[in-house]
């Protein structure tokens, strides 16, 4: 889903950035063993700050980084200077690759904006190499049915009617051939329940 105007002022807010780098990408060093110099691929790149802050943290040697919005990604690149990391448009539900090519997937909160978020995950895993790690942040339908949920599904477009419920988000990673090996559920302050998971993708699958 593109981002409405006031999701898009929040995502390019310099406190989103902040909150990125100190606690969502050193979360996922910690609980990520992947190791550097390898090729990832990043969903829902926004602004490109996400994309940089892997590169700080994991070293890796390219990463492909997609965004629905083109605004965003016009951001991204005017704002890159780094030519390991190449930014383009592309729908998470239906990926351009071809084939299993990426040692890692990071996902900082898209999936949840995804009507077809099956799909997403089925694309994810058939571009994951056998072994490779999907590593993410998400929010899920119980992040929205809170007291301070309900307000913000007042301001955010979300597709509320097709968004899964955590148990269902984890109960499909297993189902489609991924072994979740690290969650986590975080609600800080009480004002947003997230869940941070590093899965891999099974060698069978």
């Amino acid at each position: 889903m593109r981002l409405n105007n006031l999701e898009f002022v929040a995502m390019n807010n310099p406190l989103r950035a902040v909150i990125q780098d100190r606690i969502e990408a050193k979360r996922f060093r910690q609980l990520s063993t992947l190791a550097p110099g390898k090729k990832v691929l990043e969903i829902g790149c926004g602004n490109g700050v996400g994309a940089r802050l892997i590169k700080k943290y994991f070293l890796p040697a390219s990463i492909n980084a997609i965004d629905l919005d083109k605004r965003m990604v016009d951001i991204a690149v005017r704002k890159n200077k780094d030519p390991s990391i190449f930014f383009s448009v592309g729908d998470a539900a239906k990926l351009t690759f071809r084939k299993p090519q990426f040692d890692a997937v990071f996902d900082f909160g898209i999936i949840h904006h995804i009507p077809e978020w099956r799909d997403c995950l089925d694309e994810l895993r058939r571009v994951l190499k056998p072994g490779g790690e999907l590593i993410l942040e998400e929010l899920s339908i119980e992040s929205f049915e809170t007291c301070i949920g309900k307000a913000y599904r007042k301001l955010l477009d979300h597709p509320y009617d097709r968004m899964f419920t955590r148990k269902e988000f984890v109960s499909y990673l297993s189902k489609s051939g991924f072994r979740v090996e690290k969650e986590e559920a975080h609600n800080p302050l009480g004002l947003l329940r997230y869940f941070v998971i590093v899965a891999r993708k099974q060698v069978s699958s």
